[in-house]
């Protein structure tokens, strides 16, 4: 097929922007034949009824939720693990497109999309021109179809962001008829209430520190040595012994290694003695790392 200059540029022009265009948007920026053209010749890709990007962005999650979005009936709106990327929590994006759609909506869709009929009315925040569930509702609808190794991840990252909070997230879920996961996602964000900022740490507080003994630790507990703050996972006063929980996301490494060990030798310039716990330990060795624990502190106290 001979080059048209005109399809080429409007190639050109679709590709600036990972979004869709209807045909009638293609034709307004250059012709309808040169639109026609693009078309015929692969320049710019069909992905639904009326809804067309340019070829380089056929497979973006950007493009596909746009197109999506604008082809579906209002109130349409960017729902659970969609919405969770958009709100950037998530590294990458997932590998469907979630939308919610007024209930009674019947629509042949591809197989990267999803639906979801409901007559529950969530409040909408607004990305790249595109209606999109506000974050509590995005987590409560999207936690749990999340792989099981990120959920406890995005909640903690949510929670750190300071863009919601464990409470707006459970007054989210009693407003919903159906929350995938829910008492795993409710177990999550109680530990996140507590104070846990990791998987490993709300695994620490259920499973392993989780007996009377222990009651009097305190979670998070930040304190100046010299002109650096640091925040301890766990710490005893009587005895001014920290425990870290060193998961393996943020302590691995040559760099991250001298990090701890430097941080160590400060807080025992105070008379802070550290006391740390590997992921392996805590997942595998509860009753270890109790019996560990146990011993460090009476020994600490007797010497106090």
């Amino acid at each position: 097929m001979p080059r048209s200059p005109a399809a080429d540029g409007l190639a050109a022009l679709a590709a600036r922007e990972a979004r869709s265009f209807s045909f009638a948007e293609l034709a307004a920026a250059s012709s309808p034949r040169s639109a026609r053209t693009a078309i015929s010749r692969g320049l710019v890709v069909r992905t639904l009824p009326d809804r067309y990007v340019a070829r380089e962005h056929e497979s973006s999650f950007a493009a596909r939720i746009h197109a999506a979005a604008l082809w579906l009936p209002e109130p349409s709106l960017v729902r659970g693990e969609s919405a969770i990327f958009v709100w950037g929590l998530l590294d990458a994006p997932p590998k469907l497109c979630r939308l919610s759609v007024p209930r009674g909506t019947s629509k042949s869709v591809p197989a990267w999309l999803q639906l979801t009929n409901t007559n529950v009315v969530a409040p909408v925040a607004h990305w790249r021109g595109l209606k999109v569930s506000t974050l509590p509702w995005a987590i409560a609808q999207g936690f749990g179809t999340l792989p099981h190794g990120q959920r406890a991840g995005v909640v903690y990252r949510t929670i750190a962001s300071g863009l919601t909070t464990p409470a707006a997230i459970i007054d989210v879920m009693h407003q919903l008829p159906r929350v995938p996961q829910r008492r795993e996602l409710l177990r999550t964000l109680d530990a996140a209430a507590q104070g846990a900022e990791s998987y490993l740490e709300e695994r620490s507080f259920r499973t392993v520190f989780n007996t009377a003994e222990f009651a009097g630790l305190l979670r998070q507990h930040r304190v100046t040595c010299g002109e650096r703050r640091y925040r301890l996972d766990l710490y005893d006063e009587k005895t001014r012994t920290a425990i870290e929980l060193d998961g393996a996301a943020f302590h691995s490494g040559v760099d991250y290694r001298e990090r701890d060990v430097r941080r160590d030798a400060e807080l025992a310039r105070i008379g802070i003695l550290t006391l740390r716990l590997t992921y392996r330990d805590i997942m595998d060795r509860p009753g270890w790392c109790r019996e560990t624990v146990r011993e460090a502190l009476r020994e600490r106290g007797a010497h106090g």
